[in-house]
């Protein structure tokens, strides 16, 4: 029903670890063969023509929340890989490599203004939607010429806390970890709000199996 090109992966992972781009048959069961060595469930989606990728970081919480400017990412491979990520870029003094902090990319991103705005709105929707917080990146799929875009999936945390997105919106690293950290310490405080035990005398009196057995609606 899909038809080829289809993009197979694992449905949990990251960094586009055991992702394939199958253009056949063959390739698609070798790709199963592939992203199923990391996961119970995979992943077969429509592969998107005329790729663009851009990706948006939001922080805050569900009260209150803003996104960075858009990052166009680019990759040498077919679809933006592992090695995109983490080797084909820089690396830091240790010899180590930066991760997404080094990948290639254009900010903001070279899309139009009112395509820009809608997927900013989006990213704070599936922020809201999915009761996220802190800081955290999703990430789009762009049709170039339809410009129909997709959400890809979000990421909870970030390769470097997403800080060359912040960076390009005139915000520090020590005052996004200050935001951070409030976010975290309002959200530790609504959460201690809440009932986290529930007092209950639902098992007095049990007697071990002829009380299962006595139990309304058991079934042995």
């Amino acid at each position: 029903k899909l038809g080829f090109p289809v993009v197979v992966k694992p449905a949990t992972l990251g960094s586009s670890v055991g992702i394939t781009l199958a253009k056949n048959q063959k390739e698609l069961e070798d790709a199963i063969d592939e992203a199923i060595k990391y996961d119970n469930k995979i992943v077969v989606e429509e592969a998107i023509s005329n790729l663009v990728e851009v990706n948006a970081s939001v922080l805050g919480s569900y009260e209150y929340m803003k996104v960075s400017p858009l990052e166009e990412v680019m990759g040498l491979d077919e679809i933006l890989s592992y090695t995109d990520k983490y080797l084909a870029g820089g690396k830091n003094k240790t010899g180590g490599s930066k991760g997404m902090a080094s990948t290639s990319r254009i900010i903001p991103a070279r899309i139009s203004k009112d395509l820009t705005e809608k997927i900013q709105n989006t990213a704070k929707d599936v922020f809201k939607t999915l009761n996220l917080s802190g800081v955290c990146r999703i990430d789009f799929l762009i049709d170039s010429k339809s410009n129909k875009y997709y959400v890809n999936e979000p990421n909870t945390i970030p390769g470097s806390l997403a800080f060359y997105l912040w960076k390009e919106a005139g915000l520090e690293y020590t005052d996004l970890l200050e935001e951070m950290i409030q976010v975290a310490i309002k959200e530790y405080k609504n959460t201690g709000k809440k009932v986290r035990s529930f007092e209950t005398n639902i098992l007095e009196g049990f007697n071990g199996s002829k009380g299962c057995k006595g139990a309304k609606g058991m079934k042995m």
